[in-house]
């Protein structure tokens, strides 16, 4: 294993980490891993990851043991070197929470809004509805701010449609609805949106749910985290996930039923 480990932390850098796991599901340019805790990012869990070159995952099977180089990049996280070192029998129980496939129900949680209201997300919810997670402290200008003027940009798009965008805060213990509401004002922010407050478990579950990883350092605005925009249908399941910012409008307009303007 140490060569194999040498030779993945090559060119390492500071958004660099490995992770090892046993091969659930390959599906396109992605691999469900059953993977070990991550050292300094999450836990054990089962999660989808998305290959930089998708010949990384063309002799992959389910049951094969892997070690791979996992990066957090501008548009999200991305396995950017894999090596198969081991043949098992694949997985037959999930460890933890495993992400939401389409046509499955997320889980219902009801949260506090910026604007004092109770926001219910997941099955029973009613509307249509665009899940995505970020923080009113976010220092990097290619994450959140941009995550957010992409969803803005699907908020006119949307038009008349009773569609409704809710982002979590990755930060509870600062973004607090007035907080929130005072986000949400300076970016004028449409009736559309809905900011909402949840614990950290419920944050970690939440991102668990939707296969995004979250690491929060020693500072005030150190949370590293990947990019997920969920599209969930009026009843609460999994219509599609996206993980770049530059997410097709259309695509997500005719997801949420409405007619692209």
């Amino acid at each position: 294993m140490i060569p194999i480990l040498l030779g993945l932390l090559a060119c390492w850098g500071a958004n660099a980490y490995i992770v090892e796991g046993t091969v659930v599901e390959v599906r396109g340019e992605e691999v469900v891993l059953d993977h070990e805790p991550v050292d300094g990012l999450m836990p054990a869990m089962v999660m989808p990851f998305t290959a930089a070159d998708p010949a990384l995952l063309a002799s992959l099977e389910p049951g094969h043991r892997v070690v791979a180089r996992y990066e957090l990049l501008d548009g999200g996280g991305q396995l950017t070197k894999l090596r198969i070192t081991g043949k098992g029998p694949a997985p037959e129980a999930a460890r933890g929470p495993a992400p939401l496939q389409p046509g499955e129900g997320l889980a219902p949680i009801t949260l506090p809004g910026h604007r004092g209201e109770e926001v219910l997300v997941g099955l029973g919810q009613g509307v249509p509805t665009v899940l995505t997670f970020l923080y009113t402290r976010c220092p990097l200008p290619e994450a959140c701010p941009a995550l957010v003027g992409r969803l803005q940009a699907l908020d006119a798009a949307l038009g008349a449609s009773p569609a409704r965008i809710v982002a979590v805060s990755l930060d509870p213990a600062y973004d607090t609805p007035a907080v929130l509401a005072a986000y949400a004002d300076g970016l004028s922010l449409s009736e559309r949106w809905h900011l909402v407050q949840a614990s950290k478990g419920q944050v970690d579950a939440l991102a668990m749910s939707a296969g995004m990883s979250v690491l929060r350092g020693d500072g005030a605005t150190d949370i590293v985290h990947g990019l997920r925009v969920l599209v969930l249908d009026e009843s609460g399941a999994l219509v599609a996930r996206h993980d770049d910012v530059r997410f097709p409008l259309d695509e997500v307009v005719s997801a949420l039923g409405a007619s692209p303007r």
